[in-house]
């Protein structure tokens, strides 16, 4: 009987898991994310523990909590998505012209509704909930929706240099107004930055594209020169920034402060790290410890060894995306894999390079482990999109 009834269980189990199979779910992608978002749930815990009993009475579990809620929601979200086909993003006139809109006036709301957090004003408050929209994560998506439109429709023209700098120019744009309206400088960056990407994949003419870099390049240099040689004192806040990044041992009691107790939290780990919970840098002394600088509890407590596991877990999430992108036989699914890589990517490499003062102090969470309901939700949202995707590849094999 029990041998029996094993039997039945497995295949019972097999059944299911073939139907799940046939539905289009890629199990490798299914188990990292499920490994990202529960890392990241018990590493929140671990960094902001200390800080929630502080300011929230006691409740230790308070950003938990709510970093659950948000991944719960996130899930079903992208369950949600993955059974709306990506065509009709393409396919209904109004959508691209409607995603544009929801990016470029969505963070004009911040005027009227905003909440002020650290002296700037980033997030809408959802009435009744408790919780908060930062209308940036938004725009991502929807950016990434437009471009993967826009360059689908013009595709045989990019190598044009008027296409080409249409399409460059076609971010900017919303970019300004998510840094000058709710003075978001990270989040103008990465929407950039994805938008750059999805043209460089398409255009495949890569004077263009280095043209573009290299003019980048040598206003950056011209800005650093220009910063070596300026007093802190007269800096403007960016440049301050920049001057702290350049010699943070000038400025540890300030504009350096966050990158220093980061730098102390790192070296602290070592390889092996002080154990789980143990970080001593994340009481009081590090900033945001379960945010922007979840990264430096991660090897203060897990070591080099804990942060180069994450870093792999990512690489194998690209990775999977990756041969999404490759079996799609429509340009327009093709750009939005790219697009979400993309988006994931350059949050990934911007919060580890700021942690590490490897580049300028900006705001930027880690896709997936930093708190953040809006971050996570989206994310999961993107997510939804590739798994659908996947899912109609595998039914056009099918056939």
């Amino acid at each position: 009987m029990a041998v029996s009834t094993a039997d039945n269980v497995k295949k019972f189990t097999s059944k299911q898991l073939r139907r799940f199979s046939r539905m289009g779910f890629d199990w490798n992608m299914v188990l990292i994310l499920i490994f990202l978002l529960g890392f990241g749930l018990i590493m929140v815990y671990s960094a902001s523990s200390y800080v929630a009993a502080r300011d929230h009475m006691g409740n230790q579990k308070y950003f938990l909590s709510r970093q659950a809620i948000a991944d719960l929601i996130g899930i079903v979200g992208a369950v949600a998505l993955m059974f709306v086909p990506h065509r009709l993003y393409n396919k209904v006139w109004f959508f691209p012209i409607l995603f544009y809109g929801i990016a470029f006036l969505l963070p004009f709301l911040t005027i009227p509704f905003g909440i002020s957090s650290h002296g700037a004003s980033r997030w809408i408050e959802i009435p009744g909930t408790g919780f908060n929209l930062q209308p940036a994560e938004v725009s991502k998506l929807t950016m990434i929706l437009f471009m993967a439109w826009w360059l689908n429709k013009y595709k045989n023209n990019i190598n044009t240099w008027k296409y080409f700098g249409i399409s460059m120019a076609l971010p900017l744009p919303v970019c300004g107004v998510i840094y000058i309206v709710t003075d978001n400088l990270s989040s103008a960056i990465i929407i950039f930055a994805i938008s750059f990407i999805m043209v460089f994949v398409v255009s495949r003419d890569y004077l263009k594209t280095l043209a573009v870099v290299g003019v980048v390049g040598i206003i950056a240099i011209i800005v650093i020169a220009y910063v070596q040689n300026t007093d802190i004192s007269e800096s403007g806040f960016r440049l301050a920034r920049i001057y702290s990044w350049l010699h943070p041992e000038n400025s540890s009691d300030t504009t350096a402060h966050q990158t220093i107790q980061s730098l102390y939290a790192i070296g602290n780990g070592g390889v092996w790290g002080r154990g789980l919970g143990q970080s001593i840098q994340k009481i009081s002394n590090l900033p945001e410890p379960h945010n922007d600088m979840i990264f430096s509890v991660i090897c203060e407590e897990l070591g080099i060894v804990g942060a180069i596991t994450l870093i792999i877990m990512f690489i194998l999430l690209l990775s999977r995306m990756f041969f999404i992108a490759r079996d799609t036989r429509d340009t327009y699914a093709f750009l939005l894999v790219v697009g979400v890589m993309a988006h994931i990517t350059v949050q990934v490499v911007l919060n580890i390079a700021v942690a590490t003062n490897s580049l300028p102090n900006t705001g930027v969470s880690l896709p997936f482990i930093s708190y953040g309901g809006s971050s996570v939700c989206f994310l999961m949202a993107d997510m939804g999109v590739v798994f659908e995707i996947n899912r109609s590849n595998r039914a056009e094999v099918r056939k």
